[in-house]
């Protein structure tokens, strides 16, 4: 019974009642079957508490249009940069299919206010938390896909996503500190650093893990992220920082000494 008490309650179609024609007016895409839609747009915390199966939330829907998205987004960079090689084009993608990006994409929609989240989670931000909003907006990816087809899915990325890839590519996420610091621990002190993630702390669907990094017996940076990857990255361009200072430091004091020593010494003897 509460399973049906709840299922009646999200499948009211409450992303069609709003003046402006809802959510789907938003898309540009009308679903033949909306069903799909309510799920895409629940997120696991509604369902906490509920005697729900796991399927109701949007996690498996999320699972599709994630790989759906990283398809459409590296056949886009393929025909988009043809002279480029493919380490530039799998930078370019890492930032393109990022949470960052799918998070600020799905604020076109205004999706945060469609999610079904639970009360907690509402009370903590929740609809505003990227993480909640990128998945969300790869599960109606995905739920599109299986109401339309690829072309449906397509079309929509087209219009909202893909037009912010010069935006995208230039931001921070296109960024890999993690590569960039292995690149300069090489070159600087034939080392490879090791990250370790040291904490992870907060409820499943909003977990904070920390990652430092070493280089051999030394800790340097620390970092924090809605995931480990994230941690890392983080981790990884603080010690790029700290690694940077500190090499500025040692060539501050060795152009010190330079100066010092090539100063002339003062005549003691006799005029």
């Amino acid at each position: 019974m509460e399973e049906k008490n709840v299922l009646k309650k999200i499948l009211k179609f409450w992303f069609r009642q709003k003046p402006d024609g809802g959510l789907e007016a938003k898309l540009g895409y009308r679903f033949r079957d909306p069903e799909l839609l309510v799920h895409a747009l629940v997120h696991r915390s509604f369902l906490s508490g509920k005697d729900m199966p796991y399927t109701n939330n949007n996690e498996r829907l999320e699972f599709l249009g994630d790989s759906v998205l990283n398809m459409l987004t590296t056949e886009y960079l393929y025909r988009t940069y043809p002279n480029d090689p493919e380490g530039d084009l799998s930078k370019r993608k890492s930032a393109i299919v990022s949470g960052h990006a799918c998070a600020q994409s799905s604020k076109e929609w205004d999706l945060g206010e469609y999610v079904k989240i639970g009360k907690s989670e509402a009370k903590m931000g929740g609809r505003g938390k990227e993480s909640i909003l990128a998945d969300a907006y790869e599960a109606v990816l995905g739920a599109v896909y299986l109401d339309g087809g690829l072309e449906e899915v397509r079309a929509i990325l087209n219009k909202f996503h893909f037009p912010r890839v010069s935006e995208i590519i230039v931001a921070e996420d296109f960024v890999n500190f993690k590569s960039d610091l292995l690149e300069y621990t090489q070159s600087k002190l034939h080392a490879a650093p090791d990250y370790k993630i040291i904490d992870e702390r907060g409820p499943e669907h909003m977990k904070v893990f920390v990652a430092e990094v070493h280089l051999g017996d030394k800790v340097y940076g620390k970092g924090e992220g809605p995931n480990k990857k994230k941690a890392e990255q983080e981790a990884a361009r603080v010690t790029l920082e700290m690694l940077k200072a500190e090499d500025a430091a040692n060539a501050e004091k060795k152009s010190a000494a330079s100066e010092k020593s090539a100063k002339p010494a003062r005549y003691l003897g006799r005029p």
